[in-house]
């Protein structure tokens, strides 16, 4: 009786990790992020790098991130800076303060992977600002794990 107990605990244990792993995280387009989980404004800050390179230049940054069960981002990684330089790192500091609240329709708080573009220093004309904002567009495509991606 005892070794089967033990048989079955030792199951128990080898099947623990699989049980335990989370499953992909859905990928969603910015547009359709908020039907899964909705900004809160109040998390929208971040940290300026001290001497970066065109930071006061008209530009963007596009950044991908899964957002947690818990409404916070990981996985974060700047895509594309227009111009090169330090508005990346800024639009990543802004990224890992982001905090979400899920919608009614993913009540089971699923974690999502997608994007946004962060814009900097705009002109007013909205033909000038479209024409920068398009700089960073980058194209949908599935999560995969960092040591998975091209480097």
């Amino acid at each position: 009786m005892n070794m089967r107990k033990f048989a079955l605990i030792l199951a128990c244990l080898a099947l623990t990790p699989h049980a335990l792993a989370q499953k992909v995280p859905r990928s969603v387009t910015p547009e359709t992020l908020e039907k899964y989980w909705v900004l809160m404004k109040s998390s929208v800050e971040g940290n300026a790098p001290l001497g970066g390179r065109n930071m006061d230049q008209p530009g963007c940054a596009s950044v991908s991130f899964i957002v947690e069960k818990n409404g916070r981002t990981s996985d974060i990684t700047v895509e594309k800076v227009e111009p090169p330089g330090g508005l990346g790192e800024l639009a990543a500091s802004i990224t890992s303060n982001l905090q979400f609240e899920p919608t009614i329709r993913n009540a089971a708080r699923d974690r999502v992977f997608s994007s946004m573009i962060f814009p900097f220093n705009l002109p007013e004309d909205p033909e000038a600002r479209t024409a920068i904002m398009q700089r960073c567009v980058i194209p949908a495509r599935a999560w995969k794990p960092k040591s998975e991606k091209k480097q």
